[in-house]
């Protein structure tokens, strides 16, 4: 009897040990983004973004896979007139960018299995961005792709090793070659934080 029941603990606790090993992760995250380049036509923060993402282990502490990535800035301003050789124009007007990204991104985590796992990335892809003007009635606009990449930084927080989930947070900077002649960009570049989950799957 007592030899059953040692080997019944055993193996209950080499299935405990093995439950917290894991190959894939899911991301969901909420990004606040601060743009860097042509400030004249967005110049302000914006808390209306996310970030979608899968990893598989390729090894202890390295994973690999696919972001998506979404944000959209936008900067009003207020009524005014502009004088044009042969015009006139008052109006006030909004001007908006979003930005789109689908990357392949390799993390490395300093330290895996552990409650607290801080992790530093890069991501590279393809950028797609939607630059609008609204005034009036009317709108005007431009749209582009290039190439986008993202190194990031950030930290795990599990609280708790029986559960398959745990707080992300981190730090990202973002550069895109998706530019615009018609208002004004060579290119896209911001930085931005996150906060979010990762889902384990044990």
């Amino acid at each position: 009897m007592r030899a059953a029941v040692i080997i019944l603990l055993l193996v209950i606790a080499s299935g405990s040990a093995s439950a917290q090993f894991y190959d894939k992760m899911f991301f969901v995250g909420w990004n606040v983004n601060q743009p860097f380049s042509n400030k004249d036509f967005i110049e302000k923060s914006s808390s209306r973004g996310a970030r979608v993402g899968y990893r598989e282990m390729l090894r202890e502490q390295i994973a690999i896979g696919i972001d998506l990535t979404w944000a959209t800035y936008d900067d009003y301003e207020p009524r005014k007139t502009y004088n044009y050789p042969n015009s006139t124009l008052t109006t006030d007007f909004t001007n908006y960018a979003n930005n789109y990204g689908a990357m392949l991104t390799g993390d490395y985590y300093f330290f895996v299995e552990k409650k607290v796992m801080p992790y530093v990335g890069f991501g590279a892809g393809l950028g797609y961005n939607s630059y609008k003007v609204y005034y009036n009635v009317y709108s005007s606009g431009d749209n582009s792709f290039g190439f986008l990449m993202r190194p990031t930084a950030g930290c795990w927080f599990k609280f708790s090793e029986t559960k398959n989930w745990a707080l992300n947070a981190g730090v990202h900077l973002d550069f895109s070659t998706a530019k615009s002649t018609d208002v004004g960009y060579k290119n896209f570049t911001n930085a931005g934080f996150e906060i979010g989950l990762v889902f384990l799957d044990w």
